[in-house]
């Protein structure tokens, strides 16, 4: 990508908190809590902050005879159950406990990463990062938003999820770790049923990281490549955004597509349970073709007059074309649509890690199963 930022200004987490909601294709949590994070911190440094953002050719490896390795840091839970909540306390608590189990493991914990996109996920580790006072870097584990720990570039590169560690907002803290580290599965069932106790909501860590797992696994770049896709959002008006993502994707080297150009939210069907928010959202366009999106937390699978047209790992994105009747575009998560509302249904093709092999496609069999689907695979994504 031709620009990259060094430093994060107020600006600049504003526009990451929209270009996050448009790669958490409709998961990761709503611009609500994003924009809350950087109203803190607006108010604490006075309007003038600054956060470094780190390259990966930056990263240090040593300090001393230990290891340096990052974290990742995000909430976990329902969606609906948890609107408006920053997660602040159980993100800083989360970091806290992940730092003195690397020192248990000989380790140096000094870098924060984001582990995946989303509104609300992808400024909480900016967030904690700030707090802290720890290095961010510029990447994302997944480079969207994910349902659950055993989908993701991670597992999929063979990156040992635990120890994981989950945290309460009064600082309860639990270390889960698994006798094979690989077992992603074990600890995501450990999470699920303490996101549960403590009422659809926790705070959790994972993934300590070195500089040459992230250069295997992760989506490197990708803080800059949302803050600017967030610019594009609030600088280029609704008429004219579908043109500039598709202009901005093409330099990207990455496919995107329209499904849906104009249409309108003709029903949304939503149940929550165990942690997820799962359902349809139907969108009928302007030539009276009828989009389905299966979403459990993230959209899924779009359908198209009943047959499918794109799915996972891609990111299925939907765009309010006039938010708030300003005339601009805004990505929305699923907690931010509603029935009537005009939107239009996108496709972006996934960051690199995801197609290389057939565990980035498998790794969503589960979900999609849950979700009402059958399985996925290389051959059901729409045409350029």
């Amino acid at each position: 990508m031709d620009r990259k930022y060094n430093v994060l200004t107020e600006e600049t987490l504003r526009n990451i908190v929209v270009g996050s909601t448009f790669f958490g294709g409709g998961g990761g949590g709503s611009r609500e809590e994003g924009n809350a994070l950087v109203d803190i911190m607006s108010a604490e440094t006075g309007g003038r902050i600054e956060i470094p953002l780190v390259d990966i050719q930056e990263m240090k490896t040593e300090d001393g005879e230990k290891e340096i390795v990052s974290t990742m840091v995000a909430a976990l839970g329902s969606p609906t159950a948890t609107k408006g909540k920053t997660f602040i306390d159980e993100a800083v608590n989360a970091v806290d406990g992940m730092i003195r189990e690397a020192e248990n493991c000989g380790k140096s914990l000094k870098y924060i990463y984001s582990g995946e996109q989303g509104g609300g996920n992808t400024m909480l580790p900016i967030f904690a990062a700030y707090r802290k006072q720890m290095e961010l870097l510029d990447l994302d584990g997944n480079g969207r938003a994910v349902p659950a720990m055993d989908t993701g570039l991670q597992p999929i590169h063979d990156i040992p999820t635990s120890p994981v560690v989950l945290a309460s907002e009064t600082g309860d803290t639990i270390v889960g770790t698994t006798e094979d580290p690989l077992d992603c599965k074990a600890c995501e069932q450990i999470a699920r049923y303490m996101c549960q106790a403590y009422n659809q909501g926790i705070g959790f860590a994972a993934w300590l990281m070195n500089k040459a797992q992230h250069e295997a696994s992760s989506a490197l770049g990708q803080i800059s490549e949302t803050a600017e896709v967030g610019r594009l959002f609030k600088t280029v008006d609704s008429n004219g955004i579908l043109k500039e993502l598709k202009d901005f994707f093409a330099k990207e080297g990455k496919k995107f597509c329209v499904l849906c150009g104009t249409g309108k939210i003709k029903k949304i069907e939503m149940d929550a349970a165990g942690g997820f928010d799962r359902g349809f959202t139907t969108i009928e366009s302007e030539d009276d073709a009828e989009y389905k999106v299966l979403f459990q937390n993230e959209n899924l699978v779009a359908y198209k007059n009943g047959k499918g047209v794109a799915t996972v790992p891609g990111i299925i994105a939907i765009i309010d074309l006039d938010h708030e009747g300003s005339g601009f575009a805004m990505p929305v998560s699923n907690t931010e649509t509603f029935e009537g509302q005009k939107v239009a249904l996108v496709y972006v093709e996934p960051p690199r890690g995801w197609k290389d092999s057939e565990r980035g496609y498998g790794c969503w069999d589960e979900i999609l199963i849950s979700a009402g689907y059958c399985t996925v695979g290389p051959e059901i994504e729409p045409e350029a």
